[in-house]
C-alpha cells in the first residue's frame, strides 16, 4: 500500500501522483494535509512512554497514523518553505513519532530511534517554482536526516518548474521502481 500525504494549498500535486500510481494498480491512500484538522506535536512523550503507540491528541492524524504505519511506501508532496516543508506536513512528520520504535540506537554516528515494523519507504517531493539552489540542498539534507532517524530507504525528488504533468509521470515511475 502506498500513502501520499500532500500539501495542496497551491497546486493539486497529491491527486496528480494518486491518479499516475492507481494506474499501476497500486493501493493507494491520499490525504491532504491542508484539509485535515491535525495539531501540532505537543512534544509531551506520551506515545513513547505512557500511551506507547499512540498519540494522546484527538484529531484527524489518528486515521492518518493507521494508513502510514501500514505501508510500504510513504510520499509526502509539500511545497518547499526556506528550504523545508509547509507547516501542514511538518505537524505530519512530528506527530509520525507515535510510530516510532521507542528504542534508541546508533546508525551512522547519530541516535535515533526508527520506525516500528521496518522496511517502509519513505519518499518526500518539494515543489515549487525556480527554487534556489540552497533551498533544493536544505530540503535534499532535511529528507537524508529524516531516512537516518527513520532507518528507512527512498529519495527525495525536487520538482520546481511549477505544475507540470509530465514530471509528475516520470517521478511517480521512480518512485515505483526504487
Amino acid at each position: 500500500m502506498i500513502v501520499i500525504i500532500s500539501d495542496d494549498s497551491k497546486d493539486n500535486w497529491g491527486a496528480a501522483f494518486e491518479e499516475t500510481l492507481l494506474q499501476t494498480e497500486s493501493e493507494v491512500f491520499r490525504f491532504s494535509s491542508n484539509k485535515l484538522d491535525i495539531k501540532p506535536c505537543a512534544a509531551c512523550g506520551s506515545c513513547s512512554g505512557k500511551t506507547y503507540g499512540r498519540c494522546i491528541i484527538p484529531d484527524d492524524m489518528q486515521q492518518v497514523l493507521v494508513k502510514i504505519a501500514g505501508c510500504c511506501s510513504l510520499i509526502l508532496i509539500s511545497p518547499i518553505v526556506f528550504g523545508g516543508v509547509s507547516h501542514h506536513i511538518k505537524k505530519i512528520m512530528d506527530r509520525m513519532a507515535s510510530i516510532g520504535d521507542p528504542r534508541y540506537r546508533i546508525n551512522k554516528g547519530e541516535i535515533v530511534k526508527g520506525m516500528s515494523g521496518q522496511g517502509m519507504n519513505y519518499y518526500m517531493v518539494g515543489t515549487g517554482n525556480n527554487i534556489s539552489e540552497a533551498e533544493k540542498s536544505a530540503f535534499l539534507y532535511l529528507h537524508e536526516e529524516n531516512i537516518n532517524i527513520m532507518s528507512a530507504k527512498g529519495r527525495a525528488f525536487v520538482l520546481d518548474k511549477g505544475f507540470n504533468r509530465e514530471l509528475i509521470n516520470k517521478t511517480a515511475q521512480e518512485i515505483l521502481h526504487e
